[in-house]
């Protein structure tokens, strides 16, 4: 026996930030090694250049400090490849400095300025964008100050390469602005070659993610092209253990996932257990859509809700929900095998459906998903309501699909066709909805397409129900206002509704009830059965 789900080693998918952090310490590498040749280079010229002395010494000083703490620097990025930002800023300090010195030395129009541009434009790459912007500051500023003293006349400048005389006030200050000009575009094309980067990398890693899962899902399909698909046969993950329990039988499987029959390690207690599509568990929406259902199942106590036995947490590598193993059918595979049912048997289901939704509306919550597929019937005889996968809080739209249509066609309220936000009496329309279908064998609204569905929802009456079998007029009262558009025409309970329905089907509805159904169906007739004229002799 297998004692866990252990998954397949993979290589460890960085964020496109700690990709570009590894690319730093090696870039920093790189330029450190070319610093050290640059640095031979100016110590070289520096000693045999004209210019102040003192500051030629003073300037190969500084070169010998900052390239002793560069060897620092490099070894520490040779042992661990992790850039500190402490030494990163001391270092661009430093060069900084020595940058302000080399244009001391040369003067303010030499070729120093170049080199700072080059510095700017790899220090600025950094993640830390306030480092960044000190450096850039601090370069600019101090050849700035530096210029304005000189350009201005109050010091005079003790560069080799002075400015000379005959050249414009205006001309001198033209050139100093294209060398801060550089500096600014040095910044930008740093800071937006790292944002580039970071959204080049972060496109990458999605396509990557999404290889990865559209290759697990090929593995997945090329499984169940081995298996039987069909229904008590096993699953890849028959005969593993997942939290408390042994997975038997594959029960279905569904887009989000499979559910198995299974038992309990200690005690051999029956369950089903469902878990999601290993693949799912990249999108974020899927885990969260799963964590939502067993959140809701687990917070209604009721007979007629699945009893949840245990439930994965948000950190376990594999979703899944342990719960009571049920024996029946769905009301939708009833419906398709008998075409309607029997009026008692209606009165019943809505009764005890009545009863989990007023639950759920107590404690603020919407199903939005009601429909035959999500009610199951036991051998016992006891309804039961399934996947709370999109369940809500009241009055949001709550969707996991950024606020697109949440539900199924046919039996979602006109409210939430139109992706507004929901309250319970959406799930009232929806049981409203299947009343209808129980009673006259078909949907209150049918089409060729979805679109075309969801317009009569919003603006078109069904069929009138009486029309459709031998059903006292009554009920097209009731179901007038079970199914009618404006929420505030609804009832307002589940329990008003299965009384209501339980009344009409008895000849016996309450006046106030008759008088609002009456009001909406002058308002909004229902449709009349299509029937074709009967035919001319001959023809």
């Amino acid at each position: 026996m297998r004692t866990g789900l252990v998954p397949t080693p993979t290589v460890g998918l960085t964020t496109a930030a700690d990709a570009l952090r590894d690319e730093e310490a090696e870039r920093t590498r790189r330029f450190i090694r070319i610093g050290w040749l640059v640095a031979v280079f100016s110590i070289a010229c520096t000693l045999r250049m004209p210019g102040n002395r003192d500051l030629a010494y003073l300037l190969i000083g500084a070169i010998g400090v900052t390239t002793l703490a560069s060897v620092a620097v490099e070894r520490v990025l040779a042992r661990t490849q992790t850039v500190h930002a402490w030494m990163m800023n001391t270092l661009a300090l430093l060069c900084v400095g020595c940058g302000a010195l080399a244009i001391l030395y040369t003067g303010i129009f030499a070729g120093a300025p170049l080199m700072i541009t080059l510095g700017i434009y790899f220090f600025c790459r950094t993640e830390r964008r306030a480092a960044a912007i000190a450096v850039f500051a601090i370069a600019s500023g101090a050849h700035a100050v530096i210029a304005v003293l000189v350009i201005s006349g109050s010091i005079e400048e003790p560069g080799f390469l002075p400015v000379r005389s005959n050249i414009s006030l205006q001309a001198q200050i033209a050139g100093h602005l294209c060398a801060q000009f550089g500096y600014i575009m040095a910044f930008w094309l740093a800071r937006s070659t790292r944002a580039a980067s970071l959204h080049a990398l972060s496109e990458l890693q999605k396509a990557t993610r999404l290889a990865a899962a559209r290759a697990a899902q090929l593995d997945e399909l090329r499984d169940d092209l081995d298996r039987a698909l069909k229904v008590g046969g096993r699953g890849r993950f028959t005969g593993t253990v997942v939290g408390s329990w042994e997975l038997g039988n594959v029960l279905g499987r569904g887009g989000m996932g499979e559910v198995y029959e299974a038992q309990h390690v200690d005690n051999q207690r029956p369950a089903a257990v469902k878990l999601l599509r290993r693949e799912l568990m990249l999108d974020k929406a899927h885990v969260d859509r799963f964590l939502r259902e067993v959140r809701a199942a687990s917070s209604l106590e009721s007979p007629n809700v699945v009893q949840v036995y245990e439930a994965s947490r948000p950190d376990d590598l594999v979703s899944f929900l342990a719960m009571e193993r049920l024996r029946g059918d769905t009301l939708g595979a009833i419906l398709r095998g008998g075409g309607m049912l029997d009026r008692g048997a209606v009165v019943e289901l809505v009764k005890q459906l009545a009863g989990v939704l007023e639950l759920a509306r107590k404690a603020g919550m919407v199903h939005r998903d009601l429909k035959p597929h999500n009610v199951f019937k036991t051998d016992a005889g006891v309804w039961k309501l399934l996947d709370f996968g999109v369940a809500v809080l009241a009055d949001t739209t709550g969707t996991l699909t950024g606020g697109g249509v949440i539900g199924t066609p046919g039996y979602m309220a006109p409210e939430q066709a139109k992706g507004e936000g929901v309250d319970h009496r959406a799930d009232l329309y929806a049981l409203g909805a299947i009343i209808y279908r129980c009673l006259t064998g078909r949907v209150p609204f049918a089409g060729n397409d979805m679109a075309s569905v969801l317009y009569a929802m919003v603006h078109d009456a069904p069929i009138r129900p009486s029309a459709l079998g031998t059903l006292p007029t009554d009920v097209d009262r009731v179901l007038a206002i079970a199914l009618a558009k404006s929420r505030s025409d609804r009832f307002q309970t589940a329990v008003d509704l299965s009384e209501a329905l339980g009344q009409a089907l008895a000849n016996r509805l309450a006046p106030s009830w008759r008088v609002a159904g009456d009001a909406l169906i002058r308002a909004k007739p229902w449709r009349e059965l299509e029937v074709d004229p009967p035919r001319s002799p001959g023809t």
